[in-house]
């Protein structure tokens, strides 16, 4: 590990070097990424080369104008100023989390999470509420807050789970099922019958046996053994993360052969590569 330490200098140099006419040296700024996620697996400490990354703004030209190509540099470059615990790290990502480009304000509210101080929940919990044009940024947030602060953020994530925008509820409905909490799975199956959007609901399924929580499979096989055909071949798609466990594989082969349907014996074929 100390030999690759002893790179760190080079590659600090060659950053430098990248960020002269950098839309010429270094189109997409390929480059510059590249080298800050080596050096943040080296582990370099040194805040200086992280600070130049997270400011850079790069537009490159595009049909009709301009595209701004440093966003994924800047997000890196955020998480090597947490690692190291910058001061004022998070005044930082604040304003990270206002950036104009997409990537960049996701990479903010996944740092804020591995911060995880105060503050940085309480601009997490101000964002997800205040809200996004895009859905995928208060996904982010919601899952950062489920990272930070699992037990106290249960309750307000699964506000989310109402939202009018399907996209943030679909963000919520995951956010809870990536925390493999026995809670989280409880509220997302007493949430699943009060949905009725078939993608959200086949979110929440696939949040459900992403819970890997012991009742979890028991839920989805009667799910897949109900009435209702589109939640069973949502519960199918969601059953399909256990399809090397030929116990689970064997008790839903026995639901679809019984259940007697073509969509589901075609959905079994596709996701579990056998028919029954």
């Amino acid at each position: 590990k100390r030999m690759l330490s002893n790179l760190a200098p080079d590659l600090v140099a060659a950053f430098g070097r990248f960020m002269i006419d950098p839309v010429e040296t270094d189109t997409l700024c390929r480059a510059k990424i590249a080298i800050v996620e080596a050096l943040n697996k080296l582990e370099y400490d040194e805040a200086e080369v992280f600070l130049t990354g997270f400011r850079h703004v790069q537009r490159e030209p595009r049909w009709g104008g301009s595209d701004d190509t440093a966003a994924p540099l800047r997000g890196n470059s955020a998480f090597g100023l947490v690692r190291i615990r910058h001061r004022g790290v998070v005044l930082l990502l604040s304003e990270l989390l206002a950036d104009p480009e997409k990537i960049a304000r996701q990479h903010a509210a996944q740092a804020l999470g591995a911060v995880g101080s105060e503050a940085a929940i309480v601009l997490l919990r101000f964002k997800a509420k205040t809200g996004d044009k895009e859905p995928e940024v208060i996904g982010d947030c919601l899952t950062a807050l489920m990272t930070a602060e699992p037990t106290e953020s249960l309750a307000f994530v699964a506000r989310f789970l109402d939202s009018q925008r399907e996209g943030v509820a679909e963000g919520a409905a995951l956010a809870l099922a990536e925390s493999r909490r026995l809670e989280a799975f409880e509220i997302l199956t007493k949430h699943l019958p009060r949905v009725s959007e078939e993608s959200l609901q086949n979110v929440i399924l696939l949040g459900i046996a992403i819970t890997r929580q012991p009742n979890a499979v028991d839920f989805l096989l009667q799910v897949l053994a109900g009435k209702n055909e589109a939640a069973a071949a949502g519960a199918l798609s969601a059953l399909a993360i256990h399809k090397h466990n030929p116990t689970i594989r064997e008790r839903i082969a026995i639901v679809v052969k019984k259940q007697n349907l073509r969509v589901l014996q075609e959905g079994f074929a596709r996701s579990f590569g056998a028919r029954h």
